[in-house]
């Protein structure tokens, strides 16, 4: 056990220390620098309050508090688990999933509410759980202040209260549901199109393939015949409507996967129940597989962090999952060096972008995606390969 301890340790240390580096270095996206020039939330004040306390931290600074939730939300999944697992390995063990989802190190590096919302639903589940029922109830409220994916949370607890005859929080989840509702209303709008194999893939990309595979089947496993207690309720109830509305229509996953991955230590559990109630002799099957899923999980997530090198070795690198990040940090360098620091763009999100590294709106010029007649080509570079060009033409000097 000790050399569990040990090595778990290890590993948190490796990880906080990379998701300090890849938050350092990573350049603003086209979604958080408009909130941050744009928003009104949490997020965007968060954002700005990292850049008060810190701000020679390059990128670090923006995200500096979205990597404090992060801790947090780790220290309050350490609890979650202890109350749910009954031995210290498999407490570990599903922490250790927890710190190595893909979609769990995005949410710490990127601002997002997607940190925030983990805290808070946590916490309600950890006070849910220690029966301070009150507490818990009042706590439900503050996701109303952060985004509509109250509205998930609100009607996945009114179907557990249905299900587990629970009047108090089906009354509280109803009223709360409908305020929700009103605040932010539920789309269901524009031409019905099918984005269930999207969403799909969203979800095996938050978990990595194989452990949404068995993720999945502990859902389901545990719809059948295993013990139902209320995280195993929310986490199904979003899982299922998510499924059911991408059928229709895209949905935004940041709304939905947040409840959803809180149910890991079920599926840990799962597993060890199905383990541990083999012969020896029939468990090193079930060893080599948890191998090749927490394998795949490992690699994903080294992809995700460790990513900035596939700009060399792919052959369209502008298909780069981090090329919106990287690409506009590039071209503003690439304006400086040509003595560029005023600039129209068209796009909104990149304008933001570009006025975060100093071009800001304005002056004689704009940026063209498309070569034309008298245009100045900016050529977008990583260590001296060409990824992609760009071009400065002065306005109307061109015929359109």
């Amino acid at each position: 056990m000790s050399r569990i301890r040990g090595a778990a340790t290890l590993l948190l240390t490796f990880h906080i220390l990379v998701l300090l580096w890849v938050a350092w270095g990573l350049p603003i996206g086209p979604t958080e620098a408009r909130i941050y020039y744009t928003g009104h939330d949490l997020v965007s004040a968060m954002m700005h309050l990292g850049t008060a306390l810190f701000p020679d931290s390059d990128f670090l600074s923006i995200r500096m508090p979205f990597l404090l939730v992060h801790l947090v939300n780790l220290y309050l999944f350490y609890l979650l688990s202890s109350m749910l697992l009954k031995d210290e390995t498999s407490v570990i063990i599903s922490v250790l999933i927890y710190l190595f989802l893909p979609g769990i190190v995005s949410s710490a590096v990127l601002a997002s509410s997607t940190g925030v919302i983990l805290a808070l639903y946590q916490l309600f589940l950890i006070l849910w759980l220690k029966e301070k029922r009150i507490a818990a109830y009042l706590l439900l409220p503050l996701f109303l202040l952060i985004d509509r994916s109250s509205v998930v949370l609100y009607f996945a607890l009114v179907v557990y209260a249905l299900f587990r005859k629970e009047k108090r929080m089906l009354g509280w989840g109803l009223l709360l549901l409908a305020v929700a509702l009103w605040k932010y209303g539920f789309s269901v709008q524009g031409k019905p199109k099918n984005y269930f194999a999207d969403t799909i893939g969203l979800y095996a990309a938050i978990f990595s393939p194989f452990l949404f595979l068995y993720f999945f089947y502990a859902m389901y496993r545990i719809l059948l015949k295993g013990e139902k207690n209320i995280i195993w309720y929310v986490s199904f109830t979003v899982l299922l409507v998510s499924l059911l509305f991408s059928i229709r229509q895209k949905i935004p996953i940041q709304d939905f996967a947040p409840y959803v991955v809180v149910a890991v230590p079920l599926m840990v559990r799962l597993f060890f129940q199905t383990y541990r109630v083999r012969l020896p002799q029939f468990r090193r099957r079930y060893l080599y597989l948890a191998g090749i899923v927490l394998g795949v999980l490992a690699l994903n997530t080294m992809v995700l962090l460790f990513h900035k090198p596939f700009f060399l070795l792919m052959k369209h690198p502008q298909k780069h999952f981090a090329s919106p990040f990287y690409f506009p940090y590039w071209c503003a360098q690439a304006l400086e060096r040509a003595g560029i620091r005023n600039l129209h763009v068209d796009k909104s999100e990149l304008a933001y972008q570009l006025r975060y590294y100093g071009i800001v709106p304005g002056g004689p010029y704009e940026l063209r995606e498309n070569p034309c007649d008298g245009c100045r080509k900016v050529s977008i570079r990583y260590r001296n390969r060409e990824l992609k060009s760009c071009y400065v033409s002065k306005i109307n000097s061109y015929e359109n």
